[in-house]
């Protein structure tokens, strides 16, 4: 026995390895919306989390996402640093290796707990369908690795919360606020109250990688807590224990934690009223828009986009996906639907009830507001708080995907054990197969690995896909670097994947900064004269035309366009200010004739600053009449100047920067902060002291937790 568990544990792990070879194999992983980073470009303090981010707001500076997914980028890049260890190897083992180890590892212990009795082969079915459907592989092709890494977390979260359930004893009806788990292996026992705070420990470590699946796990929990209620006895003693359990236990405290693990960013908004959720992504005509898949698509887990991952191109369904679903649900033709007195069958039942219930729900979800009933979706879209932040529907994979991960392999343990009945036997030796039991799960991998074989074949693109740096961009790079202070760089239409960007070196994009989509029209708001004033008080010192190799940019009818390329330089090179530098190859750089500084004065005066963080700067001024000292970035009303103990607050330039009055000459150390960020300092002090107290709750008596 020991001898097979190892045969399955190595050829699953080589399937595996086959499907993401390319992540290990090429040296940098370059594709979809994964960045590359330049060394030079790891060194910019503004990688590192803070309240402001000088890339924001279109290299203009902005307050950053509500999601403190810049916190564990930092976290990687400090690694990085603090032990000298090449980032290619960071990347590659926290961003891409993570969430694959993550999915396996989690997807097994969900299964382990659903339905303890299940074999190796199980376990590992359900953790390969998991992290090799269609709709994970598009998600990490496409680099949302954020995203995968969320994704990766939900069954552990999923795993944590229906412990937390079934220890408050709903079957047995004995409804206990701290009945302790005995038996560990330490001797010790582990209450309803500490199951709760690790709910809350793994809710909230899915929460700073993406808030939208860590809403999905929650959604899932209470569709798991519905279920269970139909397992119980009704009384009012039993409904209202079970509610107290719900509003303090299962959901209430759990939050709660995550919450205040989340303080960092939970506290501006409360205290400045910012919306989560950026303007523009509730529109319900972008909800329409991004609803690509049908409920064909969502109910086979096949994603819209597969193989390709072409945004916007959908692709027709494809029949054998259909199968997937149908063995899926075949799981239910072998659930007892009597009156169980047995514990275990019981639970068995309700965990197959709940995942298929959880499936049909998310491929109805996933369809958006695709037809049928694509009302439906579309009012909860616009009325359910949270809902909006689903505008792109295909998210709601995750409940099928982790729904099929369950049903599946249920279905093949169940169909393959009645095939190596005694009742069989005499067709297995007939047909020379020693061992009956294993045709279904063979049959069925094979099935999954035809449905998937682009990807085995190495057919997939963006992170699968080997690209090389062009050397144009390292030539770029290496000639912004060597430049001495402050200056921004405009691209047109749009900036490229290897746009060298620092926070003295920001790229700004000509599409949303004049607000123009046709290169023609970007070109003839450059010739106006107070455009040039402009740029020269955005600090543009170069205009950039990108070479674009991987067709991402000057596309039509999702074709590189090279003839929409030469254009955009025949047309700059017409604009009489602007001058064109050689030795870019391919790239086409234009200098301005003039550019301001980061600070600079209104009139008069001498000025040198220095950066304390991106949220942080202090400047040294020398004046001979009153003033006005001008911060080039986007205006906040949140930033303040101090000057001997007396807080000056932003005023907006007509160039929608932040300018400070000074009313008297003189010398001046002036410190300009963003003042947001004082509670960005409050948050991390509470985030820290609730960790700290949660871990010492759970971990106090040295406990093994099952």
């Amino acid at each position: 026995m020991r001898k097979r568990n190892i045969f399955y544990i190595t050829f699953f792990l080589g399937f595996i390895f086959l499907i993401f070879r390319n992540w290990f194999l090429i040296p940098q992983i370059i594709g979809g919306d994964w960045p590359y980073f330049f060394p030079e470009m790891l060194r910019d303090p503004s990688v590192y989390f803070s309240s402001w981010n000088p890339g924001q707001g279109n290299g203009l500076g902005g307050v950053n996402p509500i999601y403190s997914l810049g916190m564990f980028f930092g976290f990687t890049v400090f690694l990085a640093h603090t032990f000298s260890i090449p980032w290619v190897f960071i990347y590659k083992f926290f961003w891409f290796a993570l969430p694959l180890l993550s999915g396996i590892l989690y997807g097994i212990y969900l299964v382990k707990t659903i339905l303890p009795q299940s074999s190796l082969w199980q376990r590992l079915f359900s953790s390969f369908i998991f992290t090799t459907n269609t709709y994970f592989l598009m998600v990490v092709g496409g680099g949302q690795m954020g995203v995968a890494l969320a994704y990766s977390l939900t069954p552990l979260v999923l795993a944590r919360f229906i412990k937390l359930v079934n220890n408050f004893n709903l079957v047995q009806h004995n409804f206990q606020f701290f009945p302790p788990i005995a038996g560990s292996r330490f001797g010790g026992t582990i209450s309803n109250f500490q199951l709760a705070l690790l709910a809350g420990l793994v809710l909230a470590l899915q929460v700073m990688f993406d808030p939208r699946i860590a809403y999905l796990s929650m959604l899932i929990v209470g569709i798991y807590i519905i279920i269970s209620l139909f397992f119980i006895k009704f009384s009012p003693k039993k409904i209202f224990s079970f509610s107290l359990f719900l509003i303090f236990f299962g959901l209430g405290l759990p939050i709660l934690i995550a919450g205040l693990l989340h303080t960092v960013w939970i506290l501006p908004i409360l205290f400045f009223q910012s919306s989560p959720i950026p303007q523009g992504l509730t529109n319900a005509d972008g909800f329409r828009f991004f609803s690509f898949a049908d409920f064909s698509h969502a109910f086979s887990l096949l994603h819209p986009n597969w193989p390709e991952n072409i945004f916007g191109k959908v692709y027709f369904m494809k029949s054998e996906f259909i199968l997937v679903p149908i063995i899926a649900y075949s799981s239910l033709l072998f659930l007892s639907y009597k009156s169980l007195k047995h514990a275990e069958q019981n639970a068995e039942r309700r965990g197959i009830l709940f995942f298929a219930l959880l499936g049909l729900m998310g491929a109805f979800l996933a369809k958006g507001a695709s037809e049928p009933f694509g009302f439906v979706n579309l009012w909860l879209f616009e009325h359910i708080p949270g809902f909006s932040m689903f505008r792109d529907p295909t998210k709601f994979y995750l409940l099928t995907a982790l729904s099929y991960s369950i049903l599946i392999p249920y279905s093949l343990f169940k169909i393959s054990s009645r095939v190596s009945s005694i009742k069989y036997q005499v067709l297995s030796r007939k047909i020379g197969i020693h061992d009956a039991y294993y045709i279904i799960p063979a049959t069925f991998l094979a099935l999954w690995i035809f449905l998937i074989y682009p990807a085995i074949l190495g057919q997939l693109g963006g992170t699968f896909k080997k690209h090389e740096v062009p050397r144009e961009y390292v030539e770029l790079k290496d000639f912004l670097y060597r430049q001495q202070g402050f200056f921004r760089t405009l691209w047109i239409p749009r900036q490229h994947r290897f746009t060298y960007n620092f926070w003295s070196r920001m790229p700004v994009e000509a599409e949303p900064l004049f607000k123009k989509s046709k290169i023609v029209d970007i070109v003839n708001q450059l010739r106006k004269p107070e455009t040039r004033e402009y740029l020269s008080e955005l600090g543009v010192k170069y205009i950039i035309v990108p070479y674009d190799p991987y067709g991402e940019i000057f596309v039509k009818d999702r074709k590189y366009d090279s003839l929409a390329y030469q254009q955009a330089v025949w047309q700059l090179e017409a604009v009489p200010w602007l001058k064109k530098l050689d030795g870019f190859g391919k790239i086409a750089v234009f200098e301005t004739p003039s550019f301001g500084d980061y600070f600079k004065l209104g009139e008069g005066g001498t000025l040198t600053y220095e950066m304390i963080s991106p949220s942080e700067y202090r400047v040294f001024v020398d004046i001979n009449q009153p003033t006005s000292l001008i911060f080039s970035e986007n205006y906040h009303s949140e930033w303040i100047s101090t000057i001997n103990s007396a807080t000056i607050k932003s005023q907006k330039t007509k160039s929608g920067t932040n300018s400070f009055p000074l009313v008297k000459s003189g010398s001046y150390k002036i410190d300009v902060r963003f003042y947001q960020e004082r509670f960005y300092d409050y948050g991390k002090i509470v985030s820290l002291v609730v960790l700290l107290l949660a871990l010492f709750l759970i971990l106090g008596k040295k406990l093994k937790i099952g």
